[in-house]
């Protein structure tokens, strides 16, 4: 009787541990589709531009995410320090702050050289053999498109931070709003519509740019606003330094940061080899990767408790 009822208190912990995951990782989930999408749409419309700026926007497209993948290691480092402290103090909100003022100046810090290497991609691009003209078309996007990369960390931080405290639902608005108003926007901006010039690639770098930032935008207004956020102020003094926890950021995200480098490095590789092969190549390399990329956002959660805060480890026992 004891080892039967042991059991089904056993049994009814892992109905309760599994839906509650489920119920975390569906919006998850969806929300990496929808990331995933923005994306996805950028290939499409330049795709209905042409083969030529498909091939320049992948080159581009592929040397940013090289680096914005760092940036992601590095920053994400902030959801289980975030969820560490919600484990020891549920109501923990100077520590939470901390974190994440010192997670968004981190991205700061990783952002600005990364500025300056991405204005002379051009250069980084002929280095790998790539045929020139696509080199200079890429560039020229890139110098528009960089200048989302900030703001696509903060908004990143500020998802670890919604999700720790298993509100991950508010991402998924979020990102599904990203995807209409990218695709409309990048519509009108690279092919001339609403009285606008035809800017092409620049358009396409221009609007993913705004997106980014008014993702970023949207989920600051959500933790302003939300009753389940505000109470932590997470704007508040935020140009205080706290660098004992700035340095904890670093040395928990910078492996993380260099792991996800290290893997992005095989798909970076491969798109440099396609530009190697010409133009169409590289094109149809583009829309064969973008294919794959929507099915990996399915399983891919980041890492185990990047998301969330349901990390046995991080729970007092």
């Amino acid at each position: 009787m004891l080892q039967q009822a042991k059991h089904e208190q056993d049994l009814g912990a892992w109905r309760t541990e599994v839906r509650a995951t489920l119920l975390l990782a569906y919006p998850l989930i969806l929300t990496n589709l929808t990331q995933a999408g923005i994306q996805a749409t950028d290939v499409v419309l330049l795709g209905w531009a042409g083969p030529t700026a498909l091939a320049a926007g992948a080159l581009g497209t592929n040397l940013y995410n090289a680096f914005l993948i760092f940036g992601m290691g590095l920053v994400t480092a902030a959801a289980p320090m975030i969820a560490r402290e919600l484990g020891a103090r549920s109501h923990s909100v100077r520590d939470v702050r901390r974190t994440v003022r010192q997670a968004m100046w981190a991205a700061v810090a990783i952002t600005l050289p990364i500025f300056l290497l991405l204005w002379n991609a051009e250069s980084l691009l002929l280095a790998f053999g790539q045929d020139p003209a696509l080199a200079a078309d890429a560039a020229q996007f890139l110098r528009f498109f960089q200048w989302g990369m900030l703001p696509a960390l903060w908004y990143l931080v500020l998802r670890s931070f919604i999700s720790a405290l298993e509100r991950p639902i508010w991402a998924l608005i979020v990102s599904a709003g990203g995807i209409v108003f990218n695709a409309l926007l990048n519509y009108v901006l690279i092919f001339g519509k609403l009285g606008l010039p035809a800017l092409g690639l620049v358009g396409a770098g221009i609007g993913s740019s705004i997106t980014n930032f008014l993702m970023f935008a949207a989920m600051a207004l959500v933790v302003l606003f939300h009753g389940r956020f505000r109470r932590y102020h997470l704007f508040g003094r935020f140009w205080r330094p706290d660098w004992s926890r700035f340095r904890d950021l670093w040395r928990l995200g910078l492996p993380i940061a260099i792991t996800l480098g290290l893997e992005v490095t095989i798909f970076s590789a491969a798109v440099f080899l396609m530009g190697l092969f010409g133009t169409a190549s590289l094109a149809a390399h583009a829309i064969a990767l973008q294919i794959a990329a929507l099915s990996f956002m399915v399983p891919a959660r980041h890492r185990p408790g990047c998301d969330g805060s349901r990390w046995p480890g991080l729970r007092p026992q």
